[in-house]
């Protein structure tokens, strides 16, 4: 069976307010139930929206990063259902006129080996619902999200293996948190993916009948989505039964997925246009705000996305994948990356450090690059000079991590500014460890070669990690054969 993926990926705008009115867009774990209301999100009668020029912004710079058509005329329309988290019976979207169609992104599979191109349908604006907070045996609602600006992204059915889907919205993630758009915090609700899938047996023959699985949250719970719905539809297929559309709700932690409702189409929802808001015109937007040189706005900027910047890590400093990710998920860390490598230092000895030591800290990366920058850049320096051994350098790292000391200090505190120790003084060392491990030693002899790291860690030690493990191992070998 042939696998065919389409996504519709929710991307929450990091924009200051909501989309129809002034509330703050802040959706903080720790905020307050209700705070950020007013009468047009929480839907009171003859209250009426006004539509957020950011926002409109916002999906503009969208349609630069999917070199897609841009709509000359854009308007919303009203989507109509009941449910409890939507007070005004409907939800304010974009049918008929979405800002963006027919767009494409670059993106890689394969440990970023492999080069792909996602076709997008379209990227429509839309207001958020409230969350519904189920306590025992009540719902309680909390309008704070009610109202908050998304950007629905939908690709065509382009996918034809989940590895190609989850890698495609990995970039659109990173794409969002390079240009400042969106915060995508997939944990937070900032990034919600439906997923859309269907089989066939061979490649000619016409799309199967899709399910949809909604409100996907982790990358993870994608990959078993997709796998778990291809066996169930597998199995249905293989039976001689029919796939029914309709859509279903992922239960990720009983790995199974639950019927929502049944085929739905646009007659469902009874699309109609928004009376309250009148249609726009977002190219005469984006002519004006590119133009006028006396006020300042997010269309200025330069688009980044990372598909080259990939190539360049994969390329020229011969990246893996962990220390790509670990860049591209934090433009910060990936600005000051860059600017670390254009003063000359080596990019695998940033890359190294960034993704190891400081990931596995409990230092933020706001922090570190507030308070410890300069450290940084001293310390590189000091593992330019080539004159502290990888030991020393890794505990130094360390120290300087854990403290933020000056590095002169933590050098003279850890003894590495002595003078190196003479091969008469490393062999007393040596030979005193061996005395103290005879055990060990026999081990060895009989054959059990790992020791060898036992024996390097106790001597290096001994040393403060001053001595070359290479001599070491060269040394506790021509002890041995004596």
């Amino acid at each position: 069976m042939l696998i065919t993926i389409g996504l519709e990926i929710h991307l929450k705008l990091n924009t200051s307010s909501k989309i129809f009115c002034r509330c703050r867009n802040d959706q903080s774990l720790d905020l307050k139930p209700n705070t950020n209301i007013c009468p047009i999100c929480t839907g009171q009668p003859g209250a009426l929206p006004l539509l957020s020029q950011e926002c409109v912004e916002k999906a503009i710079q969208f349609w630069k990063i999917f070199n897609a058509e841009i709509a000359e005329i854009s308007s919303f329309d009203r989507k109509n259902y009941f449910y409890p988290d939507l007070p005004m019976g409907f939800q304010i979207t974009q049918f008929f006129h979405p800002i963006i169609r027919n767009g494409k992104l670059k993106y890689r599979t394969d440990n970023f080996e492999t080069q792909n191109t996602a076709q997008i349908h379209e990227a429509h604006l839309e207001c958020d619902t409230a969350k519904m907070i189920h306590q025992e045996k009540m719902t309680l609602i909390d309008f704070n999200r009610a109202g908050t600006p998304l950007l629905e992204i939908v690709t065509e059915p382009t996918f034809s293996s989940a590895e190609q889907a989850v890698e495609f919205a990995k970039e659109i993630q990173r794409v969002a948190r390079r240009n400042h758009l969106s915060d995508a915090d997939m944990e937070k609700g900032q990034m919600r993916i439906d997923v859309n899938l269907s089989l066939r047996k061979n490649e000619n023959d016409p799309l199967g009948t899709r399910t949809e699985m909604k409100n996907i949250n982790t990358f993870n719970a994608m990959k078993r989505a997709i796998q778990h719905e291809t066996e169930r539809q597998t199995a249905i297929l293989e039976s001689g039964g029919t796939v029914n559309q309709e859509t279903r709700k992922r239960d990720d932690m009983k790995g199974e997925s639950l019927l929502m409702r049944s085929k739905e189409d646009a007659l469902d929802y009874r699309y109609f246009p928004e009376p309250d808001l009148p249609a726009f015109t977002a190219s005469a937007t984006t002519t004006h705000q590119e133009t006028a040189s006396n006020q300042e706005s997010s269309l200025n900027s330069e688009i980044q996305t990372s598909f080259d910047y990939i190539r360049t890590c994969k390329q020229e400093f011969g990246f893996s994948k962990e220390y790509i990710n670990t860049l591209l998920n934090d433009k910060a860390l990936f600005d000051s990356f860059f600017q670390l490598v254009d003063e000359g230092f080596a990019p695998k000895n940033i890359a190294k450090r960034i993704a190891g030591p400081l990931m596995k800290s409990k230092i933020s990366t706001e922090i570190f690059l507030t308070n410890y920058a300069t450290l940084f850049r001293d310390f590189l320096t000091k593992e330019k000079e080539g004159w502290l051994t990888d030991n020393q350098l890794k505990l130094l790292f360390d120290e300087l991590l854990a403290t933020g000391d000056p590095l002169e200090e933590i050098i003279k505190r850890k003894g590495f500014d002595t003078p190196a120790m003479d091969t008469e003084t490393l062999e007393k060392i040596i030979e005193e460890v061996l005395t103290q491990n005879p055990i060990q030693v026999q081990q060895f002899k009989d054959g059990k070669e790992a020791l060898m790291g036992f024996f390097i860690g106790q001597i290096m030690r001994k040393t403060w990690g001053s001595s070359d493990p290479q001599t070491i191992k060269n040394l506790i070998l021509n002890k041995m054969r004596l």
